[in-house]
């Protein structure tokens, strides 16, 4: 395992990595830079952080790893997403083809409530890894967003068609997910698709399997709801 100091040290050396003070925010706490084209002196950071990093862990690809691993870091443990953000970009500068890096943009996008743009994260994310089970995961919460907000207007055929993509991503989630936590917390927004368009016995089906692996996910409102239509099956 990588040493986090290691990480912090390593990542700090170019802290104004593709940063523009002219703008309201920064390009290195915007997805890929936001597309901007660097300065000279940029693109020199730019390939200093390649090389040492290179040097460091090996390759490219290590060295993004790293970079994602801290990102998350920053994220879980320090709860600074901006950041986490900059780490992210600095896995994709290092290493594009990464599928976690995209999943991670996504990710903080979802936060900002950028749906749309986190939709397109998590798609290319899949595109390079078809197995990604959490960009699955998160992909079917933002079709199963849209699905409501269509459901509200009475807009009862594209409020399907949005709902039926969300549970087959579920479905295909639960199948990718190897890690016990990541399924508790999939069974959980399964259920809670399931819960809003009436399915209550597969929503409990689900709430039980989000229980096994890892419930802690479950909001505790989640539960009282679910029984107020259907009693908690045997």
């Amino acid at each position: 395992m990588i040493k986090p100091i290691i990480l912090k040290i390593l990542f700090a050396c170019c802290c104004f990595l593709s940063f523009s003070c002219a703008r309201e925010t920064p390009t290195n706490e915007i997805p890929m830079y936001g597309n901007i084209p660097g300065t000279p002196q940029q693109k020199e950071c730019d390939e200093e952080l390649i090389q040492s990093t290179v040097k460091q862990f090996g390759s490219r690809k290590a060295a993004g790893e790293a970079a994602i691993q801290l990102a998350w870091e920053y994220y879980n443990n320090k709860h600074d997403p901006k950041t986490a953000m900059k780490r992210f970009n600095q896995a994709w500068l290092l290493d594009p083809s990464n599928a976690d890096a995209y999943y991670g943009f996504g990710f903080l996008v979802a936060g900002q409530g950028k749906n749309d743009e986190a939709i397109k994260f998590y798609k290319k994310a899949l595109e390079l890894n078809p197995k990604h089970a959490m960009a699955m995961c998160h992909l079917a919460l933002q079709y199963y967003k849209k699905a409501y907000q269509f459901h509200r207007k009475n807009m009862q055929k594209d409020s399907n068609q949005f709902l039926n993509e969300a549970l087959f991503l579920y479905e295909e989630a639960s199948q990718y997910a190897t890690i016990g936590t990541d399924l508790g917390y999939i069974y959980y927004l399964w259920a809670v698709s399931l819960t809003t368009y009436g399915d209550y016995a597969k929503a409990w089906e689900k709430i039980k399997l989000s229980q096994r692996y890892d419930g802690r996910f479950i909001e505790p409102s989640f539960i009282p709801e679910l029984s107020k239509f259907m009693p908690e099956p045997n």
